[in-house]
């Protein structure tokens, strides 16, 4: 060691500075990549982090301070969807629409012969349920029917009205036979959730 001490007095003045200099460059750029360049990464993800959370509270704050308009928004949109399931609903529920369907034609003064639902047919955001039905009461009563069913709350189309006559009175009236196609929808059934 002492020999190393010696060249190193002997060396020189130039030599030691360059030295000097070297080992001083040599332990910032240490310095700087084992320490400073992690903290500048470090820094730059807290910043960005910041940058993140600032636009989420942003967000927050602003729902916060408009909550009651997003209240009416909600109930209203509530609102809509309970009218929207009265005209389509989710479930098939083909017994009270086949009662309310008799009703309709009691009140019409119809003689319904046959109701008799047909297999569903889904389509993408709904599925249709038709009901052939078949009928026998004079044109009036007939497209008071009609009139009636389109007045309905739950959605129904009347289709393939065929009218035949059979030459028969009853009192004033002279009786016809109808046949058609009622169909009604639905919402499909929500896709159930894989097993795990």
């Amino acid at each position: 060691m002492e020999q190393l001490l010696d060249r190193l007095n002997k060396a020189p003045n130039s030599l030691k500075f360059g030295g000097l200099i070297a080992v001083v460059v040599l332990l910032t750029a240490a310095n700087y990549f084992f320490f400073v360049s992690a903290e500048d990464t470090n820094f730059a993800n807290a910043r960005q982090q910041r940058i993140s959370l600032d636009a989420v509270l942003a967000d927050k704050l602003y729902l916060a301070q408009n909550l009651p308009e997003k209240r009416k928004e909600f109930d209203k949109l509530n609102a809509d969807l309970q009218e929207a399931l009265v005209h389509l609903p989710q479930a098939k529920d083909i017994d009270k629409l086949l009662a309310d369907l008799n009703d309709v034609g009691r009140k019409s003064g119809l003689d319904i012969s046959s109701i008799t639902p047909q297999p569903e047919s889904p389509d993408t955001s709904y599925v249709r349920i038709p009901i052939k039905m078949a009928v026998s009461g004079n044109y009036q009563e007939i497209a008071l029917f009609l009139q009636e069913v389109g007045n309905m709350n739950r959605i129904v189309n009347v289709a393939n009205i065929h009218l035949v006559g059979q030459g028969s009175k009853v009192g004033e009236k002279v009786v016809l036979n109808g046949d058609f196609m009622a169909t009604t929808f639905r919402f499909p059934d929500a896709p159930k959730a894989p097993k795990k």
